[in-house]
């Protein structure tokens, strides 16, 4: 028995649960600084929005969704490597977008 069922989507899956991350790690960034977002505060809040958008191409077009998503989430890495952050949230993120790209490669068609 598979985990992942062969007749779904597993590029988009990975880039949805990507968003649901960032929406989660949004809410507690929200809770802790009371809604008084700075730039970088909005960033991560709708970066959520980025990777659904990015989730809803992908069942079209997968290998184009899963490198601007990860490119986006590199580029994200790299601006949060000044800071001392929780890498707890960010393996998982990185292991999903990694799962897209590999399955963007295998399935480069969408099948209709």
């Amino acid at each position: 028995m598979s985990i992942i069922r062969t007749d779904k989507n597993v590029t988009a899956s990975a880039l949805f649960g990507v968003a649901a991350i960032q929406i989660f790690i949004a809410g507690i960034y929200w809770f802790i600084s009371g809604a008084q977002f700075d730039w970088i505060g909005w960033l991560i809040t709708f970066s959520g929005a980025i990777y659904i958008a990015l989730g809803i191409v992908a069942r079209w077009i997968r290998l184009p969704a899963a490198i601007i998503g990860s490119v986006l989430y590199a580029a994200y890495l790299a601006f949060q490597a000044m800071w001392s952050m929780d890498f707890i949230f960010k393996i998982p993120v990185v292991i999903l977008l990694l799962v897209a790209v590999v399955s963007a490669l295998k399935h480069p068609a969408a099948k209709t």
